[in-house]
């Protein structure tokens, strides 16, 4: 070896030929090669060589982002023992079949090659697709020197019969994560492994029922992992080994109360028992001996209540608190003021009625996260940059804090103090100029003035929601990356051409404000990334850009209540993401807001709505209350998806889309106060799905199809329309009008062609019936005594009855095909 030098020559080669088939973005491997470590391989980046071969034995390239291929240069490496490429971008490429040579062989139905590494410590094949690998377990039963396994989404098969690992292994690290694994397959197979385990995870499986009692007995057990599941029933004290020090059960369906034995578990360091349905009272003596803990979370659990004495000095110093959504209040649990080491709190949601105390500012000087959202607090704020030396995120939403705002260190990240009563001004906001905030929301107070110019020095800002204050002047310079609301303000001018720079946008919501002036061309240039644009109630005037056919992704567009003219753009097919069923919104892509879509106001049904959790399921166009002419294009009838269309209240003319039955998605469907002329085309029958129709007020005519969906609307959907006719209108058709009978000494048209029908009228039956009565007794005697006569009589008698029961069947028929054709049977 010369100069100090271990890397061997041959083995240096083979990594820099493994690195040109490298994509390193982020210069991961900037060491490699370089003119200072040039020589020297085994001080590069995630290399480590044996200390008395000077072989190169580890190759640890994950979480790097690197992006290629996986050169067939490793082959140059014989004496690797460990290799780590994942967390890293290679587009879901399959294991090159090169690896074979590396002792073994390796694809995604054969997993022998692992039996030939039998110094194997460290096994991590994370995503790799194992469906096929029926050998997996007998494989890994066979690597007696292995100690951490980490197989996380690998689809790997339950294999019977179970082949139990050997007694004398010495596993240590059991994480078979996200495998759809049921217990009674699982836990058998773990139970195998008790004498060696130490850490188990058997997270997002599909294990179901209660815990085995018998995972108390794994002595060195020190983590239990089993979030996401379909566990149920009550924990059990036995089935906790004293020797944890992390539990986590959470996400599953655990019911009745949180057992006060987790209370002797003295080792641990963190407990996590959120989203279940644990009921029940939390008292001091749940926290007895569990002076180790750091890490509380109890959240989303609703039946939980917490009965703590207000001079309990708890034996804990937690790091991390999260109780959201347990009943905490009605007062802030005066025992945070001895944590002094807390980092993370969270007790949103907690029914609290309560002044938030000034001592909690002074008491948590290491607090970088702050949830105390959705309860009745309310006080004034004093200085955070005072405050907070660590600030990453703070949450006080939808509570009664009030004055003024308060000035925030700017190392913050997330910002949230909507639905309050702040007042005032925001200037200073302008305090600093290096913010890192990537999320602010002052939605919902009482804020006023103009907007500072500084905030097109927030460069990371990706959410901005100002919306439902008093703001007014013009909107400056904003550099926001992702979505902008400003709506229910009094901003004035033009849209700024500062935003044409935020070419990521996908959310912006305008509405309403007194903005002006021409929709800029360049919306649909720009912002390609858009879903939802709103700039409804405004003052834009001049014509639809056709610009805006180019945004392929937005879902929602509203114009609405504005002085926009000119004919609505024919290239509206071209809105893919209303034609296709996937689209952004459904893949969250982007739109993600704290575990939720984004929530925005649509005028829906008449009413403004908020959608929260659910806006994804909205496609509409609303370009209603405008000055809009010409024809609707039939082109529209290509958004298949739409499940909201409002043309109402413009100069519209012409007929209605002929293929209108094509939009079979729509809920709500508004063309009222137009000049639509014609007839309403059948196809408006087939949309079954409609709850609201609006057709009135125009110029249409001709007969209403029928179906019996569209009986359900009143005739407010129709009225105003003089020419039209049938149901639910009361007026009828023409051709189902019927004819009245004509009476003796009327002059009726055409008495020709109904000289039977009018001999049978109100006369002819009256006149029969009495000539019956009277005559028949004065002639009987005669008829029965002379048999000629008699024959002759009742042959007469049963034509005129023939004659009277057919005219009685006839006109029975035409009664009854007037009342068809009226009822549309």
């Amino acid at each position: 070896m010369k100069d100090g030098i271990r890397c061997i020559e041959k083995e240096k080669e083979a990594l820099l030929k493994f690195k040109d088939e490298l994509i390193d973005e982020y210069i991961a491997l900037s060491s490699w090669g370089n003119e200072k470590y040039k020589k020297d391989c085994c001080k590069w980046s995630g290399v480590s060589c044996d200390y008395q071969t000077n072989h190169i034995v580890e190759l640890d390239l994950g979480s790097m982002q690197l992006r290629g291929n996986i050169s067939v240069s490793l082959l140059g490496i014989q004496h690797l023992k460990y290799l780590d490429l994942g967390e890293n971008d290679f587009n879901y490429s399959r294991i090159p079949q090169f690896i074979r040579s590396l002792d073994g062989s390796l694809t995604s139905t054969n997993l022998d090659w692992l039996s030939r590494l039998h110094s194997l410590s460290d096994l991590s094949m994370s995503y790799v697709n194992l469906t096929m690998a029926t050998n997996w377990l007998q494989t890994i039963t066979q690597l007696t020197k292995l100690q951490d396994l980490y197989l996380y989404s690998c689809n790997l098969p339950m294999v019977l019969p179970l082949s139990p690992f050997n007694a004398s292994n010495s596993l240590s690290y059991f994480w078979l994560l996200e495998n759809e694994f049921s217990s009674s397959w699982i836990f058998p197979l773990v139970f195998n492994l008790s004498s060696s385990l130490t850490s188990l995870n058997l997270a997002f499986n599909k294990l179901q029922g209660e815990i085995p009692i018998s995972l108390g007995n794994m002595s060195r057990l020190t983590s239990l992992y089993l979030f996401g599941n379909q566990l149920t029933g009550e924990v059990p004290c036995p089935a906790l080994s004293s020797s944890l020090i992390g539990l986590d059960l959470s996400d599953n369906m655990f019911n009745g109360t949180i057992p006060q034995c987790i209370g002797s578990l003295s080792k641990l360091e963190s407990l996590d028992l959120s989203l279940n349905n644990f009921e029940g009272i939390i008292t001091e003596s749940h926290f007895f001996n569990l002076s180790q803990l750091q890490s509380l979370h109890l959240s989303s659990n609703p039946g939980i209540s917490f009965n703590i004495s207000l001079g309990w000095n708890p034996p804990v110093q937690l790091t991390y608190v999260n109780l959201a959504g347990c009943k905490v209040g009605p007062h802030f649990p005066t025992w945070i003021r001895t944590q002094t080491r807390l980092k993370a709190l969270d007790i949103s949601n907690a029914e609290i009625s309560d002044t938030f105390p000034d001592w909690f500012w002074e008491s948590s000087p290491k607090l970088s996260y702050l949830n105390v959202s959705y309860n009745n607090f309310h006080s004034v704020l004093p200085d955070f940059l005072s405050k907070f030396t660590l600030f990453y995120s703070i949450d006080l939403s939808f509570n009664h804090f009030n004055g003024s705002l308060p000035i925030f260190p700017p190392n913050g990240s997330v910002v949230d103090l909507s639905s309050n009563k702040f007042s005032g001004s925001i200037a200073n906001l302008c305090n600093e100029t290096n913010y890192y905030w990537g999320y602010l929301d002052l939605s919902n107070n009482l804020l006023s003035g103009q907007l500072p110019d500084c905030f097109g020095n927030l460069q990371n800002l990706d959410y901005l929601n100002l919306a439902h204050n008093n703001f007014s002047g013009k909107i400056p310079s904003l550099n926001v990356t992702s979505s902008l609301h400003l709506q229910n303000n009094s901003f004035i001018g033009e849209i700024p051409t500062s935003l044409r720079n935020c070419t990521f946008l996908t959310f912006i919501d305008l509405s309403p404000n007194k903005l002006t002036g021409n929709i800029p061309t360049w919306v649909g240039d720009t912002w390609t990334y858009l879903v939802f644009l709103s700039l409804k109630s405004n003052e834009f005037f001049g014509s639809i850009p056709s610009n805006l056919c180019r945004l392929t992704d937005l879902q929602v567009l509203d114009l609405s209540l504005n002085k926009i003219s000119g004919g609505i753009p024919k290239c509206l097919n071209n809105l893919t993401a209303m034609i296709q069923v996937d689209s952004k919104f459904d893949r969250a892509f982007l739109l993600q807001h704290r575990g939720g879509f984004q929530s925005a106001f649509v005028t829906w049904k008449g009413k403004d709505a908020q959608y929260i959790n659910t806006l994804n399921l909205v496609k509409l166009i609303d370009l209603s209350s405008n000055n809009l002419v010409g024809h609707v294009p039939a082109e529209i009838t290509s958004l298949v998806m739409l499940v909201g269309l409002n043309l109402s209240r413009n100069n519209l003319s012409g007929f209605l889309p002929p293929n209108i039955e094509r939009l079979r998605s729509l809920d709500f469907l508004d063309f009222s106060r137009n000049h639509f002329s014609g007839g309403i085309p059948t196809g408006v029958s087939q949309l079954d799905q409609l709850g609201v129709l609006d057709l009135s007020y125009n110029n249409l005519s001709g007969k209403i199809p029928q179906s019996i969906h569209l009986r359900t609307f009143n005739t407010s959907a129709f009225e105003g329309n003089p020419g039209l006719c049938d149901l639910p209108l009361t007026k009828a058709c023409p051709e189902d009008e019927i004819a009245p009978v004509p009476k003796i000494g009327h002059n009726v048209e055409g008495m020709k062609n109904q000289e039977e029908d009018n001999l049978i009228n109100d006369g002819f039956y009256i006149s029969m019936a009495v000539g019956f009565v009277f005559g028949f007794w004065g002639v009987c005697g005669t008829f029965l005594l002379n048999h000629s006569w008699r024959i002759a009589f009742f042959k007469s008698w049963n034509r005129i009855t023939d004659l009277f029961y057919v005219k009685i069947a006839t006109y029975k028929i035409h009664l009854r095909e007037a009342y068809h054709k009226f009822v549309n049977f």
